[in-house]
């Protein structure tokens, strides 16, 4: 009978789950400190087991103790039951929340588990989780919650801890004056824009802990208006553009794409046709599409980038008085370049080309002999022939690659970061995504020094006359890991080429059929950018506007359209 009786309690030891547990020479069963529940790093009450066997209570046996799952500590690992046969240890909880468990066994006898919870401490941090320095159209809640996250000691969120809020600066209005933490640590309200342009502040405290601030600005939607220009090119497509030293230029696209035209700004900054450059030969045209156009800082060499045709390559102009180029040296490149950027590294100037397929690369160009006839190619840098590069964008020694499929490339090109140069360009990153598209962008140097954030663009397929594609904002503080933090998007439209205003941080863009829109990008950009749109422009009206690229100069913005040609239009007013 004695023999059944142990059979039963074993199978009802069992039952219990980690209660207890029989093993071949007896139980073991939890005696005492199950269940508990204490804040992170804390001792609980002693854990107790019983060991026992046929005839009753296991004396002098060894318990070993051991952290089964979720952290913590136990001690001593081991320890030997007393004459009630009974061994304690005592368990510290970890760091980390939830269910943390220890095993207590012993040979022969089994094994059984204690669960303890833990919970965080008191808080002892007080963060801004999300919302700060948001810009928002007036009369309109920003776009984003403004939020705070508590937490203690081990960074663990504290829940059910109030939070007071207050409008301490500018106009607008605020969700609530008290909030509580959620089981995420974090608790949030609303903040609504007044009705005037400026800047405003919010606070957030917690007794004890102190105060952060929110900063948030409040801007009035804007208008653009047509200067001058415009219906100008009624016989070829615009492409790209440059502006300086009151000349613009202008390429030409697709088919009928083989001339430059060349416009004087008048006394109020509107272009007048002045002069033409035409690539051609006794046979006709011998390119196809002007794709890029530039005219080095110095102002003293034009060049632009050619395909469609047995001439494509890269040309080079010398301008010896502005607004008068004067041929000196072209580079023929089978199959084309696509764009160019010229820029200048350790005293030489270079271009800093996309090869079109096949065999895409960045094609580095040597351009300090062409005013000799020369041209060279300082390097050659493969890229896959999935689309292949589409633009670049060289500063401060670095290239931003956007090679469409491929995604985002960065280069070290003469920076000495990495030790990289014109002729052995070296790769810092490769970044697949941004639209899928990935046509062009614009590395921002904000005033406050800040040089965190690119802007792509993305060149999604057209369906008709409409285009589409967005902005992607790409946080490259580490250059070796881009991350995409923000967007703007239009519907049925498409973006195109950037030109940023870095010192009033606005940012314009050429968007197809969408025309010229400006966007403030000031302040920390997070998520959707919809309600920073500060201005936006057709130029060429409805049905007659597909705009390619803009640049900002003398208090004007310029933009070539494909449809409209070329166009003078007033800073957002």
């Amino acid at each position: 009978m004695r023999h059944v009786a142990i059979a039963v309690i074993g199978v009802l030891a069992a039952g219990c789950g980690s209660d207890g547990s029989t093993g071949s020479n007896g139980a073991i069963t939890i005696e005492g400190g199950a269940n508990q529940t204490g804040e992170v790093g804390i001792a609980l009450q002693p854990y107790s087991v019983k060991v026992s066997n046929g005839s009753g209570p296991v004396d002098g046996l060894t318990v070993s103790w051991q952290v089964a799952s979720g952290g913590g500590s136990v001690s001593p690992t081991s320890s030997v039951t007393n004459g009630q046969g009974i061994a304690e240890a005592v368990a510290t909880l970890g760091t980390q929340l939830g269910s943390q468990t220890v095993r207590a066994s012993a040979s022969g006898f089994g094994s059984v588990i204690f669960t303890a919870t833990a919970e965080a401490g008191p808080p002892v941090l007080l963060v801004k989780s999300a919302g700060d320095g948001q810009v928002g159209k007036i009369n309109q809640a920003l776009p984003q919650n403004l939020q705070v996250r508590l937490t203690d000691q081990y960074q663990n969120p504290v829940s059910g801890q109030s939070v007071s809020w207050a409008l301490t600066s500018g106009a607008g209005s605020i969700s609530a004056a008290s909030s509580t933490t959620g089981l995420d640590g974090t608790a949030s309200i609303v903040h609504a824009m007044g009705a005037t342009a400026g800047t405003t502040t919010v606070t957030a405290t917690v007794t004890g802990l102190g105060t952060v601030t929110f900063d948030s600005k409040a801007i009035v939607p804007l208008s653009f208006s047509v200067l001058g220009g415009g219906n100008n090119v009624p016989d070829r497509t615009t492409s790209d553009l440059w502006v300086k030293d009151g000349f613009g230029y202008t390429g030409t696209w697709g088919g009928n794409g083989n001339a430059v035209f060349i416009w004087q700004l008048d006394g109020n900054g509107s272009p007048v046709l002045y002069d033409s450059i035409v690539v051609k030969d006794q046979n006709g045209p011998t390119i196809g599409t002007v794709s890029d156009i530039q005219v080095s800082e110095d102002g003293k060499w034009l060049a632009f980038t050619a395909e469609g045709g047995p001439g494509d390559g890269l040309y080079a102009y010398e301008l010896t008085s502005p607004g008068t180029p004067v041929f000196r040296a072209k580079t023929i490149v089978s199959a084309g370049l696509h764009t160019g950027t010229l820029a200048d590294i350790g005293g030489k100037l270079y271009a800093f080309t996309a090869k079109d397929p096949p065999s895409c690369a960045l094609k580095i160009f040597d351009l300090s002999q062409a005013g000799s006839g020369t041209i060279t190619q300082a390097s050659s840098t493969p890229i896959p022939d999935n689309y292949c590069i589409h633009d670049t964008f060289v500063r401060d020694g670095y290239a931003f690659v956007f090679a469409w499929n491929e995604g985002l490339y960065i280069f070290d090109v003469g920076n000495g970061s990495h030790g990289g140069s014109p002729t052995h360009p070296v790769q810092l990153s490769h970044t697949h995504g941004f639209g899928g598209e990935t046509h062009n962008g614009w590395w921002f140097w904000n005033p406050n020094g800040e040089k965190r954030y690119l802007f792509i663009g993305e060149e999604g397929p057209f369906n008709g006359s409409n285009a589409s594609g967005d902005i992607h904002v790409v946080d490259v503080s580490d250059f070796s890991a881009p991350v995409e933090v923000g967007f703007f998007h239009i519907p049925n439209a498409g973006t195109h080429n950037f030109w940023v205003d870095e010192p009033n941080q606005i940012l314009y863009a050429a968007f197809y059929n969408a025309g010229v829109v400006a966007l403030d990008i000031s302040g920390i950009i997070s998520g959707n950018m919809a309600s920073r749109e500060l201005a936006r422009i057709q130029p060429g009206g409805a049905g007659n506007t597909l705009t390619w690229g803009v640049m900002l100069y003398n208090g004007s913005v310029y933009a070539s359209d494909m449809l409209s040609g070329f166009w003078q239009v007033s800073l957002p007013h």
